[in-house]
């Protein structure tokens, strides 16, 4: 439970701007102090709680995090809600999604705050730490988020894959810029190379590396022969005092329940009715895996968040609650392939994994205990390609769909890339990343979940490719477009079955690398002549086209034929008939004839999305002036194959 919320600075937002109805916003600034009892029944599930040391009077683990809060000055002229940013990877990311706005760790002037959405609707806005192994400040990155979690006193193998995309000799034991375990000194350790994620390894001798310090400290390996770009080299070695990081879901859990709930200290008052949810990315996959492993329950058994909404996670969970975790790796199709990120169960409702005979689904603890919110699900392309998303909504053979529970809803953007895309300015890019910006229709989508979860009103219906109408297929049946120079990709995700040994299952690692096993069946979606998605939510920049828009990418630093992990691009059509040269596709000059033509198409499509509540009437304009944007680059900087 929280124990004590120490508010460390208190500002106002904009000198006290004022967002209509709701009046003038503060900021909050401190920290939350947390006690876990390691023998309530629902902190059970948090993986060595009970090794981890505690406080001599009350026999209970004590912690702390960072906590930041945006709120209205006067919480009761709020809507009576607080909407919860799961920080990724310490860095706070839901105004830039649901405000259009320019990110910032630290929100202070008016780009930081956008058009203001979530401050017009009345929102609190709250964040709190929950990843232990984020430092407070990294890579030019200042006010990361972070959780000073309890550390046991064990050792255990732990596996740091290393893939660079430029020759080096040094490289960190952790994920990018996160604190890594220490190495016990004469502990086993192995450094293996391969070429492909599911490839046999080779050995490189102990006497061929070493362990060593980066600049700044953190552990690191030296390897005299330099690292070759794309090449995937996996050292497994002897870690010790490994984190306690399944705390973060007792204190994001417990942080919440506190603004909800409590009285004594809170800067809510009584003002909070209900809470929801937002996560992106590895803090989509974190809710997932809070979800699955029963947190949307307190203490005292209320339900924490009323709606949550769970963007670009695919059907993964994550490293959040094991000995020595690493909430940072993830599996991609090159990189990180055999960490704990997607494994039985993916969908919902209840499945049975015949090779295995594992029987569940993610959201049982919550049916169970009836705590279970509201969800979306919300996914890009390459989810699909490269985090198994089709196995939210199809058995995990991937030979059929099969039902959604009904407290969720699962929506594709078609044709997009892991983030919103932004219109390209550099004239000599002639490949740029995919730019389909659907935004728009993740603050349409929270209007929805919002009137489901106060009003009872349905949300627009689940929006995906589906196997029995033929627009979600095997990757090797992809209809993808003639394109000079492309070819739709052979080595997409395609995660295994993996073992990691006979303890997995309380947590703890005993094979690493783990034993490998049968794939799952994970599916793509259909495509039409144009190579853009078919079924979804199509924002406007995909139903009156420009181009193909891929959520996929390959690398260009070793391993080509192999897909970058979480991007995309756009290949934009031949401007006229002369520079088609043997592209199937349409030039832009037969498709609309004028810029006037084009952009009359595009106000269509995004005033039908309106119509369907998959778009915000006041963001119609904005859709129509950056695809004029995208016309324009096309037309006029666009350099040509």
């Amino acid at each position: 439970m929280l124990t004590q919320l120490e508010i460390t600075s208190r500002k106002a937002v904009l000198d006290g701007k004022l967002y209509g109805a709701v009046g003038a916003y503060e900021a909050l600034c401190g920290s939350a102090w947390f006690a876990l009892d390691p023998n309530h029944k629902q902190n059970e599930a948090i993986v060595d709680l009970n090794l981890a040391p505690v406080d001599e009077r009350s026999g209970q683990v004590v912690f702390r995090a960072d906590v930041h809060l945006l709120k209205p000055v006067e919480a009761a002229r709020g809507n009576g809600t607080v909407f919860y940013n799961v920080v990724n990877r310490g860095r706070k990311n839901i105004l830039p999604m649901f405000n259009l706005a320019q990110g910032s760790n630290m929100p202070e002037i008016a780009t930081h705050f956008g058009d203001g959405f979530l401050m017009r609707q009345g929102y609190t806005i709250a964040a709190c730490g929950w990843q232990a192994d984020v430092p407070p400040e990294a890579e030019g990155a200042t006010n990361l988020m972070t959780l000073d979690a309890p550390v046991v006193d064990v050792t255990g193998p732990v596996a740091c894959e290393i893939l660079v995309n430029a020759e080096t000799d040094l490289h960190s034991l952790g994920s990018r810029y996160h604190d890594p375990y220490e190495p016990v000194e004469d502990g086993d350790a192995v450094l293996t190379v391969r070429a492909y994620p599911y490839d046999e390894a080779e050995e490189i001798g102990r006497d061929q590396w070493a362990f060593d310090r980066l600049e700044d400290g953190r552990a690191a390996i030296r390897f005299p022969q330099r690292f070759e770009p794309g090449r995937i080299y996996n050292l497994v070695y002897t870690g010790k005092n490994p984190t306690v990081m399944g705390t973060g879901f007792a204190a994001t859990r417990d942080f919440v329940s506190f603004l909800k709930y409590g009285t004594d200290g809170n800067p809510l008052g009584n003002a909070i009715e209900r809470a929801y949810a937002f996560g992106s990315s590895q803090s989509g996959r974190f809710l997932r895996h809070m979800l699955y492993e029963g947190f949307n329950g307190d203490e005292a058994g209320r339900k924490v968040f009323d709606g949550v909404f769970a963007n670009v996670a695919g059907g993964a969970r994550g490293s959040f609650n094991h000995r020595f975790a690493q909430p940072s790796r993830h599996a991609s199709a090159h990189f990180d392939a055999l960490y704990p990120t997607e494994w039985f169960p993916f969908t919902d409702l209840p499945q049975t994994d015949l090779e295995t005979q594992e029987k569940g689904g993610l959201l049982d603890r919550c049916d169970a205990a009836g705590v279970t919110p509201r969800i979306f699900y919300t996914n890009t392309s390459t989810e699909y390609w490269n985090r198994s998303a089709s196995l939210v909504h199809t058995d995990i053979r991937g030979h059929e769909d099969v039902e959604v529970h009904p407290l969720v809803r699962v929506y594709h953007f078609a044709s997009t890339k892991h983030g919103p895309g932004d219109v390209p300015k550099n004239p000599r890019q002639i490949i740029p990343p995919n730019p389909v910006n659907f935004r728009y229709a993740e603050r349409a989508l929270l209007v929805a979940l919002d009137r489901w979860v106060r009003e009872g009103v349905a949300p627009p219906d689940s929006r995906y490719g589906r196997i029995a109408d033929g627009s979600l297929v095997d990757a090797d049946d992809l209809k993808f477009p003639t394109i000079p120079n492309l070819r739709s990709p052979v080595r997409m995700r395609r995660p295994l079955r993996l073992n990691w040994g006979n303890r997995w299952n309380t947590g703890i690692i005993d094979c690493e690398p783990p034993e490998k096993g049968r794939p799952f069946g994970v599916r793509v979606p259909q495509v039409d002549r144009d190579g853009n998605e078919v079924a979804g939510i199509r924002m406007p920049e995909v139903v009156v086209p420009l181009g193909t828009f891929t959520g996929w990418r390959y690398r260009q630093h070793g391993a080509t034929d192999a897909l970058v992990g979480l991007d995309g691009m756009w290949v934009p059509f031949a401007r006229d008939e002369d520079e088609r040269e043997g592209d199937s596709r349409l030039s832009i000059a037969q498709r609309y004839g004028s810029r006037e033509a084009f952009l009359d198409c595009v106000a269509q499509a995004a005033r039908k999305l309106v119509e369907e509540r998959l778009m915000l009437r006041e963001d119609v304009d904005r859709a129509v002036e950056r695809a004029g944007a995208m016309y324009d680059w096309v037309i006029e900087l666009g350099i040509r194959n």
